[in-house]
């Protein structure tokens, strides 16, 4: 290679580590096993282009890199200020010398429409930077706001005759909402279950919100605090079989599926409806949906769909629009104007997914695939009874829901719903469709772990992070608000991605992959301001790839760590004592990617894996046997150093109901002696459940989250082993703590 050509290649390489330091990839990450992992000059460009730069050329690279190192210091005030109470409220301002030594005149409009004004001498202000632009020296003050401004979202002006420019100012809590009983040293708990695995003698064959209302009722007579919940996000209507709350296809609205059709106010009065309900044939379906093991979805949206419409078409024609002192016809327009754009622009997609058998956004007529096309137009007012109905779902499906945080509320739980936000959305979804500006070409995964040799692709598109500040965050605080809205507390599953993401390129392997920043400190301060807003705590999921000083991070943003038996381990790997948990987190014994504590302890995992296919290449069926058995010798130590388990219990695996009984209940009592504060109990572990809700690495080849529970909800009141557990657990957790 010539000389000239070797030159050229380095420089394209600097221009392309310079432009992907400048846009937040990082060079290099150490994984668990103490690898440094370089990002590859080829996923920085493919990264970069994902995320809409021009980075096809030589000469492109240059051109985009000077407008990057420009965009700082092209507008006078940033797009979007976040600023967090405890320091001074003070936005950035950038201006030639000769503006800074003019009087200038600010404005801050305010949420509730209120007016601050004011004066400001920039010149006059400690400079912290300047630079050279377009012939032009610019210097970059401070512009300190008074302390009076409210928490909240806010539109700055900065005046200079007739000129004027705008950004919003975003004025957030110093740390996120924690309720006093948590700040105040109380060690509360709750009891989590997925709400699609619930039986009952009235559902459709899967939990609904009347189930998950009824449960309340029956676990708040009980002294529980807290009912956790999967994600509760819109899947796919046409593709019952898309089950994964984990890859929604909107982060903004409810699962249709989830509506509790004989709850909805309509069916009472629709004749037609319940006169389907009762034939002989829809009891059939009905009843085989109950009995199965398994969710069948299929048959639920086929038993749901067909009176969910016609419960629809009764609400236009008993409640129309235009009708007057009509209560229900009030509270359905009143959250139609509340959700405004985004639930009308949903329920677009879904009219359209319809009309096109079932087809997601990417298989559509191309004038279809973007939301604001005149042919978008026409189509919704060629269906506008169709888009009616699946705001009719949202409508009824926030109903139900926001009725069981009532139930919540009645039965004194401190807590109330523990409700989960998903990590990002299936691009094929209405989310992406309908904010297709706001994702990155990318996809979102894990490097490699213990756990995957190949690292993970959750096939999944990141909000593109050059994009974020362009609305001020619009997209992010919309997710944010809407996970809070039914919620007492949050968690936030890969509570890492508000600072970084490990990212793969649009055509590369999830081992191609490298960490991507986002603006960490705005969006903590969101979540800040979203939390005391609705009064909502949250917990950060921060298990794998944690970053050095991350969980520090959260301690000090009020953002409870997520703490997990199985990975709660000393050095030696030794079990950590229950002293030993950090006081701001939530304490669980297992997780839905994980076997429950029978199925822990009885290898169900390692049967399956072996099963599956699904071994490492360094791993045999016995290895995995050995160290189970040794994990169980662990367990079983670390229960018997606090007294919770005899000693001279056989460590052999065994299906005998009592001894797993006695075994899980030592495993509560030893996380109820937790300094961690809050504390969730899985409804599958007090069933004695020995088979896992998801699998992770396996799509058909294990029914992810289908399996049900073997006991309905209107029995658990009736189990004597459920009440001696939640007894006991509230015992320990009102216990002092013990310093051992």
């Amino acid at each position: 290679m010539e000389q000239g050509e070797v030159l050229n290649q380095l420089a394209d390489l600097v221009g392309i580590n310079r432009l992907a330091d400048l846009v937040g990839i990082e060079p290099a990450f150490w994984d668990i096993f103490g690898h440094c992992n370089e990002a590859s000059p080829e996923t920085k460009r493919a990264l970069m282009a994902g995320m809409g730069l021009d980075v096809g050329s030589d000469a492109a690279i240059e051109k985009t890199l000077r407008a990057q190192e420009e965009r700082a210091w092209e507008r006078w005030i940033p797009m979007v200020s976040v600023l967090r109470r405890g320091k001074p409220l003070a936005v950035a301002m950038t201006l030639p010398t000769d503006v800074a030594g003019r009087r200038l005149t600010w404005t801050l409009s305010t949420e509730d429409g209120s007016t601050l004004d004011g004066h400001v001498l920039p010149s006059s202000l400690p400079p912290e930077e300047t630079h050279e632009y377009k012939g032009k020296t610019l210097v970059r003050v401070r512009l300190i706001l008074p302390d009076t401004i409210p928490d909240g979202y806010h539109t700055l002006g900065l005046r200079d005759g007739d000129k004027e420019i705008s950004g919003t100012v975003v004025v957030a809590p110093g740390r996120s909402y924690l309720p006093d009983w948590l700040g105040g040293g109380e060690r509360r708990w709750g009891v989590a279950v997925h709400l699609y695995s619930l039986r009952s003698d009235t559902n459709w064959g899967m939990g609904d919100f009347g189930d998950l209302k009824s449960l309340a009722a029956t676990l708040g007579a009980m002294g529980v605090s807290s009912i956790g919940v999967n994600p509760l996000h819109s899947l796919f209507p046409n593709n019952p079989l898309h089950a994964s709350p984990y890859s929604p296809s909107s982060r903004l609205f409810l699962n249709p599926l989830y509506i509790d059709v004989t709850a909805i106010p309509e069916f009472a009065k629709c004749d037609k409806a319940k006169k389907h309900v009762a034939t002989a044939k829809f009891k059939k379906r009905l009843q085989a949906a109950r009995a199965t093991a398994m969710v069948d979805y299929p048959a639920v949206a086929s038993l749901k769909g067909e009176v969910l419409e016609m419960l629809h078409a009764y609400f236009q024609a008993e409640h129309p629009a235009g009708k007057k002192r009509d209560p229900r016809r009030k509270a359905y327009e009143t959250f139609i104007a509340e959700k405004g754009i985004p639930l009308r622009r949903f329920a677009i997609y879904q009219a359209i997914c319809d009309a096109h058998e079932g087809r997601t956004w990417r298989s559509w007529p191309e004038a279809l695939r973007h939301p604001n096309t005149p042919e978008v137009a026409a189509f919704a007012k060629e269906n506008e009874d169709r888009v009616s109905y699946h705001m009719y779902l949202q409508f009824e499906a926030d109903r139900q829901l926001n009725a069981v945080t009532d139930q919540c509320a009645a039965k004194g739980m401190a807590v109330g719903l523990y409700l989960d936000l998903a990590v990002g959305v299936d691009p094929q979804g209405s989310d992406v469709w309908g904010h297709q500006k706001a994702f990155a070409a990318a996809r979102v995964g894990a490097p490699p772990d213990q756990f995957n040799a190949n690292g993970q692709d959750w096939g999944i598109p990141p909000f593109n992070p050059m994009r974020m500040q362009e609305n001020a965050y619009a997209d992010f605080i919309a997710v944010v608000r809407a996970a809070m809205r039914h919620a007492g507390a949050l968690r936030i599953d890969h509570v890492m991605a508000l600072m970084h993401l490990y990212l793969i390129p649009a055509e590369g392997k999830a081992a191609d992959g490298a960490y991507v920043h986002f603006p960490f400190d705005d969006l903590l301060g969101i979540v800040a301001l979203e939390s005391h807003r609705n009064a909502c705590f949250v917990i950060g999921e921060d298990l794998g790839t944690v970053p050095p000083s991350f969980r520090e991070r959260m301690t000090a943003e009020g953002i409870l760590s997520y703490r997990v038996l199985f990975f709660e381990r000393y050095p030696n790997g030794l079990f950590m004592r229950p002293i030993a948990y950090p006081p701001l987190a939530l304490a669980t014994a297992s997780t839905h990617d994980l076997p429950t504590i029978a199925g822990y302890w009885l290898g169900k995992d390692l049967d399956l894996k072996n099963e599956l296919g699904l071994l490492g290449e360094d791993q045999t069926p016995q290895s995995l046997l050995d160290e189970r058995a040794a994990d169980r010798e662990l367990l079983s130590a670390a229960l018997v150093d606090q007294g919770l388990y005899p000693p001279d219990v056989p460590l052999a695996p065994t299906t005998d109901e009592h001894r797993l009984q006695a075994l899980i209940l030592a495993v509560h009592r030893f996380l109820g002696r937790s300094a961690s504060r809050f504390m969730m109990v899985n409804l599958d572990d007090l069933l004695v459940e020995t088979t896992q809700l998801n699998l992770p690495g396996t799509v058909d080849q294990y029914p992810n989250w289908r399996r049900k529970l073997s006991t309905p909800i209107e029995a658990l009141s009736k189990l004597p082993y459920l009440r001696e557990s939640f007894d006991t657990v509230e015992a320990e957790r009102k216990a002092p703590l013990r310093e051992q």
